[in-house]
């Protein structure tokens, strides 16, 4: 599945299409393969080209990929609220009145 994975990512590169990797916790030793191929691509990449990659958290994950990625964050339902209420509880006044300046 790799190498497959791999091919669909240089196709991709090249039409300017978008490519799903999922659950990339569980491959953490293929990721290097990966990330050499997303390098080489570099400025030949199609300008719409996109990747999309899920993982679950996990410390062997390549910080180079989470460095050069925009990352979003899901939680299960039940502890957004929680989270949520937890990080206002650390937020000042006045960095709360700063906004996104």
């Amino acid at each position: 599945q790799g190498e497959k994975a791999l091919e669909l990512v240089q196709e991709a590169a090249r039409s300017g299409g978008m490519v799903l990797l999922k659950n990339l916790h569980l491959v953490t030793t293929w990721l290097p393969n990966l990330e050499k191929l997303l390098k080489s691509l570099g400025p030949t990449a199609h300008d719409d080209f996109r990747v999309w990659l899920t993982t679950e958290p996990h410390g062997n994950f390549p910080s180079i990929l989470l460095q050069q990625s925009l990352k979003v964050s899901f939680e299960a339902p039940p502890g957004i609220r929680e989270n949520l209420l937890r990080t206002y509880s650390t937020w000042s006044p006045a960095y709360i009145s700063q906004g996104s300046k």
